[in-house]
C-alpha cells in the first residue's frame, strides 16, 4: 500500500463519525417532542380519569342491582320484608370492606326498599361517595342513581 492510499483510508475513517453525527436529533427537536407529548397527556388524562370513575360507579350499580333483584325474588317467595342486617347472607351483597363500596339499607316504606352504596377506604377517591338504589316490591321496578356524589342522587321507585 502506498502512503497516499493509507492517507486516504485514514481520512475516510476520521470523516465517518462526522457523517454519523448528522443522523442524531438536536436538542430543539427533542424539546419539541417532549412538549407535544406533554400537551397530549394533559388532554388525555382527564378523559382517562373520568373513565375510571365510570367503571367504579358501574361496580356499585351492578352490586346494587343484584341485591335489589335478589331481595325482590326473596320477597315474592316468602312475602317478608328484607332484613337490613343480612344483606350479605340473604341477598349476595358484598360484605363490608370487601369491595370499594359498603352497602346498607336506608329505608323500607310502603313496599319500597332503598339500599345505599357508600365508597370506603379501599379507594381513597371513593371515600364517602354514595349511590342509591331502590326497588318497589309490588311492581318490581328498580331505580339506581347514575352518578357517584357526596350526597346520593334521588331515585324513585313509585
Amino acid at each position: 500500500m502506498t502512503s497516499s492510499t493509507s492517507l486516504k483510508l485514514a481520512l475516510r475513517l476520521i470523516q465517518r463519525p462526522k457523517k454519523q453525527r448528522g443522523n442524531a436529533f438536536t436538542l430543539v427537536e427533542l424539546m419539541v417532542v417532549v412538549a407535544i407529548v406533554g400537551i397530549l397527556s394533559a388532554v388525555a388524562l382527564p378523559n382517562f380519569l373520568s373513565q375510571t370513575d365510570k367503571a367504579k360507579a358501574t361496580e356499585a350499580k351492578t352490586n346494587l342491582a343484584a341485591t335489589l333483584n335478589q331481595a325482590h325474588a326473596k320477597f315474592l317467595e316468602d312475602g317478608k320484608a328484607p332484613d337490613k342486617d343480612k344483606l350479605s347472607d340473604d341477598y349476595g351483597t358484598p360484605a363490608k370492606d370487601k369491595t370499594n363500596f359498603n352497602y346498607a339499607q336506608t329505608s323500607f316504606k310502603s313496599n319500597i326498599w332503598e339500599v345505599e352504596a357508600t365508597g370506603n377506604s379501599n379507594d381513597s377517591g371513593l371515600t364517602d361517595k354514595k349511590l342509591l338504589g331502590c326497588i318497589n316490591f309490588e311492581t318490581g321496578k328498580i331505580d339506581i342513581g347514575s352518578k357517584l356524589n357526596k350526597t346520593a342522587e334521588t331515585v324513585s321507585c313509585t
